[in-house]
């Protein structure tokens, strides 16, 4: 690929630099919009109306949906923020009818099992379950002394129905967002490389086009996974071929061919709207370079049309539980360190010892990377931000003149998630103080003290526990999952319906749990450049395990040699990524040619094929 990355810094070691270093990831100002409306209106109507212990619960509400507002499809994200509100108002519940502070601490530790174990079942119930466990901690931290708790939990819910909302009030602007721009413009640039006169710039322009659809669809702290952005990252790989041909056009003073021309403008488009790109026919008669931009721009089209009719045919997974070892680890590491944190809390006789309990969970948030680096990194956000609100709160009286700080902060939130988790860190955190400390005396040391604290209780469990979070190495992972594609793939081509539901789910599964395991990895600063290499082809092999559904589902079986060659041709490379080190390259090469078998239409005279 056509990239161009930083260069290494000669004293620090580059795990840290990327640690350290924001990811260059496009606003989504349809996020920004509804952020900073969401968490700000409620804190207006609170000036206006003098109910300002309402607006804040009001705020605080909208503030926990809007950690769940990812980029990503417009259903996607009102399935996601949906849920997110659903859980987050059942632990604001129950943390607000907790009794007293020792009910409260083991109110935190019922709901921390719940939570963590709903990582296991997929990116929404996993942010879901998160929330449910922050903001129960919040409500034993923030209980209000005036306010039945009836009426607390129903100004919590207005400020998430609010958020919810805001956000389903962004439909006409879901073609903007940051994932579908990102790929549009590298066919745009494209385009503007083969019409510049002079393309070294336009070329520069490319470069850079091509790494912010990389940040935007691997990097960053937003990990949101969707269907639409899966399709976007398959054209992001399929287009290699094409802008390397077109770089050759540019270097060699070729035109490629209007309609190569007009499929590429047609690319651009289709990517921002959702289209489906027309068929591409490559010509017979025009040069070398020229028959290699239509070889790529057909290919890619072909592809994205195909991952589109399976993803339309195939079936919907159901939901299934499965706890393992590492979940359970998971679940003990959450429950000791929270036990910690409430119970120095407790006996410390702290103003507010929440706040060393919301670190440790906010740290140990399932499939969210290396704790190490997370836990670095919200020390070092929740200083600035601790530093940010005493400032504000020293020089801004609360009310009107705060109101604006808080807004502005608010719409910083969906940029700060997306970029770095330290820079996340320090706005929430600024924010959050700025939202509970209205007319209250602040204690910038103590908050500090509570963090630092919350951070080295995560650190010495973490590494007390550290042999039980050891799981299988990536080869290994694979080969599990090549082998259940393997065994689906063989059913589905081969028309067996007895069990073929049940085996789709656990390969689904599977599949997923994978995923989770390179979305982890790929924030965790020691593994991250391994996972990226082989993230490519987790999303080959949900394509195959698409097409064998569509497959099954048409009820067209393929041809029984071929099918036999293709499942024998998956159980050869799952006996070489045991035995034998299998580059990420080869193995994605490998699954592409075993994907275009599966998808192919049965040949005439086949079994099934008419």
């Amino acid at each position: 690929m056509l990239t161009s990355r930083a260069l290494r810094h000669p004293l620090l070691p580059d795990w840290l630099l990327r640690q350290l270093r924001p990811m260059s990831i496009p606003a989504d100002w349809t996020r920004v919009c509804a952020v900073g409306l969401g968490i700000g209106m409620p804190q207006l109507v609170g000036l206006l109306t003098g109910r300002i212990e309402e607006a804040v619960l009001a705020s605080i509400g909208a503030l926990c949906a809007s950690f769940s507002d990812l980029t990503g499809s417009y259903r996607y994200r009102l399935r996601r923020v949906g849920v997110a509100a659903v859980l987050g108002v059942l632990g604001f519940a129950a943390g607000a009818a907790a009794p007293g502070p020792w009910w409260a601490a083991a109110v935190v530790l019922a709901v921390a099992v719940p939570s963590v174990l709903s990582s296991r079942m997929g990116d929404l119930w996993s942010s879901g379950g998160a929330h449910m466990l922050t903001f129960c901690i919040v409500a034993t931290g923030e209980q209000s002394a005036s306010l039945p708790v009836g009426e607390q939990i129903a100004w919590f819910a207005a400020g998430e129905l609010l958020l919810f909302a805001l956000v389903m009030a962004t439909w006409p602007f879901r073609g903007t967002a940051p994932a579908r721009s990102a790929v549009a413009r590298i066919f745009d640039a494209t385009l503007r490389m083969l019409d510049a006169e002079t393309p070294v710039t336009a070329r520069q322009e490319l470069t850079k086009a091509l790494n912010t659809a990389h940040d935007v669809l691997v990097g960053g702290g937003s990990m949101s996974r969707s269907r639409v952005r899966d399709r976007l990252y398959l054209v992001y790989t399929h287009a290699t071929p094409i802008v390397e041909a077109s770089v050759s056009l540019a270097h060699a003073g070729e035109r490629p061919p209007p309609r190569a021309r007009e499929a590429l403008r047609s690319l651009a488009r289709c990517m921002r709207t959702g289209e489906v790109p027309p068929p591409y026919q490559p010509g017979t008669v025009d040069s070398p370079l020229a028959r290699a931009l239509d070889q790529g721009i057909a290919e890619l089209v072909s592809a994205f049309r195909i991952a589109k009719r399976a993803e339309v045919s195939r079936e919907r997974e159901r939901v299934r539980l499965t706890f393992g070892r590492s979940t359970w680890a998971q679940v003990l590491r959450m429950v000791l360190c929270l036990a910690l944190a409430e119970g120095v809390g407790l006996l410390a006789g702290l103003d507010q010892p929440y706040w060393i309990a919301l670190t440790a969970a906010l740290v140990l948030k399932p499939n969210s990377g290396s704790v190490f680096a997370r836990t670095v990194l919200r020390a070092i956000g929740t200083v600035a931000g601790v530093l940010i609100a005493f400032l504000l709160l020293s020089l801004v009286p609360p009310g009107w003149w705060s109101l604006p700080f808080i807004v502005v902060l608010a719409a910083k939130l969906p940029i700060a998630v997306d970029r770095h988790y330290g820079l996340f860190s320090a706005v929430v955190t600024a924010l959050v103080l700025l939202q509970l400390n209205q007319g209250a005396e602040f204690h910038a040391v103590a908050r500090l003290i509570d963090t630092l604290v919350g951070c080295a209780i995560v650190l010495a469990v973490g590494f007390l526990l550290r042999p039980l979070h050891r799981g299988p190495e990536l080869e290994t992972r694979f080969a599990d999952a090549v082998a259940a594609v393997a065994e689906y793939v063989s059913q589905s081509l081969a028309g067996v319906r007895h069990g073929r539901p049940a085996l789709r789910r656990r390969t689904y599964r599977q599949l997923a749990d994978l995923r989770g395991a390179l979305q982890q990895q790929l924030m965790n600063p020691a593994t991250a450049p391994q996972a990226e290499r082989w993230w490519p082809t987790i999303s080959v092999l949900e394509r195959v395990v698409d097409a064998a559904t569509e497959k099954a589902v048409r009820d067209n079986p393929q041809d029984l040699q071929q099918a036999q060659r293709l499942v024998s041709t998956m159980r050869t490379t799952t006996r070489q990524l045991r035995s034998t080190e299998v580059r990420p390259a080869r193995l994605h090469d490998e699954l592409e040619r075993i994907y275009a078998g599966v998808a192919a239409p049965c040949a005439p005279g086949a079994p099934g094929g008419g």
